[in-house]
């Protein structure tokens, strides 16, 4: 990154964590996504599992193994076999009819739109970046570029200094990143940088005259039913690429049976056959922290071709084998952005290696009723969600008296704190304007949770026996809300409210504990701290640019660093009672 990206960096990065001021969106992104459409996507058509080869009580058992894993909260889950979707698991309170964020499963979509141009012969992967881009670069920076293909972008083995931190302190990321320099010689190391991506995405559009979203459309989506998806833009206009493109499960595995089918659908040809032989075929090898894949062209895949993925932070995938024509696409919100994550290792236990499904079996009505009553009664493990959709109930109203209220925060402890969690906040460039006030009121089922934040009021429903379904407006984007509470009783009374986002991964926890002043209330979040130390840690001594480790070196730390991390991922304040709500 250049002097002023990494200024601008350091100086947001100091303010979250110190919390002694709110944060400043460097970058005002004034473009958010639109509402929710409510409506039901087309699907693939259904079928047994026993139809498809595979016993219904074998998948059973692979939805409860995920569920019975501490470390994986899982969202949905669906299995579909030669384009038959045979099982769909819903975790409580989340649903597969609601669209979701995809994190980084995108970048294969963009890896997708590039091969539709080296279809058409408009473009192929020995590009320099320098042909492509001629008319942003000057006689210096198109010397340096020139050595830097298409390719490198698509393996991510650019080595470029411009990288997803700069995303939310500049407006112009190609011209950023044309301006940046490499760590290494393009071709030689993995490193992996959204904004490679980013940068095929601005390819496409400056080779083709069409944005990535408008190509994808109407030659990929419309094709496949695909209506409902949403891609976020940069300042200057361009999709994303690596990031921000919201769908529905059903249309992503719609695209994951298009690569299966060799890029056919219903006898025609939407992408060549041999950009997805490329794409999925290892082009590069990854270390080995990532996982156990290897990189093909935006891609995730194993050396000997069993299994490749569309692989995004927080358990956003669609986990493809093709020898058994079979996938597998799962939401969640587990603390892991590659491959590390117990759901790979449990899906191979089950699907990979040498599982081989049947041609057909009888069918097996009484498993089959088994699977289908579980999908819905599914719930995320190691969380209270198990107890409510196990059918907790409602405590008195009596009981409840003491956390009734409205009650008031001093501005320094409501610096950063939201109802949205932190995570929510960096990766939208959505930050928090500071909390001034909480207050809870209860009814015969459930109750409301509010806040005030920035002069906005956000309220949020909750139950006691269910989730109830609200919609804030957060920042200029309307958030669907999922939220539970339950009631501990015993020495050390508490009520936790857990607010869920069925179109995110993240969780917000907050537990309210009456105190002599008014409420004590603590806010977690998941993902959260364990996920985030770790990634601060190998982002300030690990891979970072190193003008940026300095600077945050500079003025802390890193014990200090993990001391505000602490703190500003569970925060704990204490809000006086102003009035009581009768």
């Amino acid at each position: 990154m250049d002097l002023k990206a990494t200024r601008n960096a350091t100086h947001m990065i100091y303010q979250w964590f110190t919390r002694s001021e709110n944060v400043t969106e460097a970058v005002s992104e004034t473009r958010r996504r639109p509402p929710y459409p409510c409506r039901t996507p087309s699907a693939l058509p259904s079928g047994s599992p026993e139809s498809q080869g595979i016993k219904s009580g074998y998948i059973l058992e692979y939805f409860k193994r995920l569920q019975r894993e501490p470390t994986i909260k899982m969202q949905t889950v669906t299995v579909v076999r030669n384009g038959k979707k045979i099982a769909c698991g819903e975790f409580f309170p989340y649903s597969t009819d609601i669209w979701h964020v995809s994190h980084s499963m995108c970048k294969s979509l963009t890896g997708l739109g590039f091969g539709l141009l080296c279809g058409d012969g408009a473009a192929d992967t020995e590009m320099s970046v320098a042909d492509v881009f001629a008319a942003e670069l000057n006689p210096l920076t198109r010397q340096t570029h020139k050595a830097v293909k298409m390719k490198h972008l698509l393996n991510m083995s650019t080595g470029a200094r411009f990288n997803e931190t700069g995303s939310v302190t500049d407006t112009d990321w190609v011209r950023a990143y044309l301006d940046s320099g490499y760590k290494f010689r393009p071709g030689t190391n993995f490193e992996y940088n959204s904004m490679n991506t980013y940068m095929i995405s601005a390819a496409v559009k400056k080779l083709s005259g069409k944005g990535l979203f408008e190509l994808l459309d109407e030659r990929i989506f419309k094709p496949l039913g695909i209506t409902d998806v949403y891609w976020e833009k940069c300042p200057k206009g361009i999709e994303k690429g690596g990031w921000g493109l919201y769908f529905y499960p059903d249309d992503m595995l719609k695209i994951g049976q298009l690569y299966l089918n060799g890029g056919v659908w219903e006898g025609k040809r939407l992408i060549s056959e041999d950009w997805i032989k490329q794409s999925t075929k290892k082009q590069i090898t990854t270390p080995k922290k990532s996982g156990d894949f290897d990189y093909g062209y935006q891609i995730w895949c194993k050396a000997d071709g069993s299994e490749y993925l569309f692989n995004g932070m927080f358990g956003q995938n669609l986990i493809v084998f093709p020898k058994i024509n079979l996938m597998i696409l799962t939401t969640a919100g587990t603390d892991e952005i590659f491959q590390s994550s117990q759901i790979y290792k449990i899906t191979d236990r089950f699907f990979g290696g040498g599982f081989r499904p049947d041609a057909e079996l009888c069918e097996d009505e009484e498993a089959r009723k088994a699977l289908r009553y579980a999908e819905k009664r599914l719930a995320m493990r190691g969380t209270d969600a198990e107890t409510v959709a196990g059918g907790g109930s409602a405590p008195d109203f009596d009981e409840l008296s003491g956390f009734a209220g409205d009650f008031t925060v001093d501005a320094k402890d409501g610096f950063g704190i939201s109802i949205m969690p932190e995570l929510y906040q960096g990766v939208h460039n959505n930050f928090a304007k500071g909390l001034t006030s909480v207050s809870l009121s209860f009814g015969e089922d459930g109750g409301v949770f509010k806040t005030v934040e920035g002069g906005a009021e956000y309220a949020i429903p909750f139950g006691f026996t269910c989730a109830a379904p609200s919609c804030i407006t957060y920042g200029g984007e309307d958030i669907l809300t999922s939220a539970y509470a339950v009631y501990s009783v015993g020495d050390d009374p508490c009520l936790r409210v857990t607010v869920c986002f069925p179109e995110l991964p993240n969780v917000r926890y907050i537990t309210v504990r009456p105190c002599e002043e008014g409420v004590r209330v603590t806010w977690e979040e998941s993902p959260g701290y364990d996920f985030l130390t770790e990634l601060l840690h190998d982002f300030v001594f690990g891979n970072a640019d190193p003008m940026f480790a300095d600077a945050l070196k500079n003025f802390s730390s890193f014990d200090f660093l993990e001391r505000r991390m602490k703190y500003f991922l569970k925060p704990e304040l204490t809000a006086v009672r102003s009035g009581q709500v009768t």
